[in-house]
């Protein structure tokens, strides 16, 4: 069946809806909620980081794309970062079906071991910049503009001192060394988590694109 006029295309993403009314309050409410998807976001890079097998089936299941493409409705014409990684994605959860899961697992955890396992350790820190975006979100929703404002401070400083230095490369030896095609399109997404929340485009510095 075709789509309908003004319909999203397979893989797009909803933008997020407007405010209701110009209040404070609504102000609020929608920040809140676009720091809730974000921690969503560096939820899903947690998982590409960790890759068990918890997280190669909820991958199967197409959550972590649900993840990004609620983070991706914030950022306007900057969503097109994500959009063709997401249909890889969307692709890869369709065809779950008629692939094993111990297929899946054994060959997302060969590159895991190969070209993440290195740096492995830095998910503590990608979990840390989730919890505070989280924390900002409660700020946000309570009305607290100024707490709302250094929480996201302190995830800028996080991500500067701690994600800048290793993702970059992290996500690059995915995005060009994965044996596994998915792993090749996790990398990319790591980078474009990275770039959205860093102010730069790692894909464009890392992959040349």
């Amino acid at each position: 069946m075709s789509a309908g006029p003004g319909a999203q295309p397979a893989g797009a993403w909803e933008p997020a809806p407007g405010p209701v009314d110009d209040s404070v309050s609504a102000f609020t409410a929608q920040v809140a909620q676009a720091s809730r998807d974000r921690a969503g976001s560096w939820d899903a890079v947690a998982e590409v980081l960790t890759m068990d097998e918890e997280a190669v089936a909820r991958l199967r299941a197409g959550d972590q794309a649900a993840l990004w493409r609620a983070g991706a409705r914030w950022l306007g014409d900057d969503a097109q970062i994500f959009v063709g990684d997401l249909l890889n994605l969307d692709v890869y959860a369709r065809g779950a079906e008629r692939r094993g899961l111990d297929a899946d697992v054994a060959a997302l955890a060969r590159d895991h071991a190969t070209l993440v396992a290195p740096d492995a350790a830095v998910v503590e820190h990608v979990r840390r910049v989730a919890d505070l975006c989280r924390e900002e979100a409660d700020a946000w929703a309570r009305g607290d503009l100024a707490g709302g404002k250094a929480l996201r401070a302190r995830e800028r400083e996080v991500i500067d001192a701690h994600l800048v230095p290793v993702l970059p490369a992290l996500g690059g030896r995915l995005a060009q060394g994965a044996e596994a095609k998915i792993s090749r399109t996790l990398g990319r997404l790591v980078l474009a988590v990275l770039s959205v929340e860093s102010g730069k485009d790692y894909q464009r510095a890392v992959l040349g694109e």
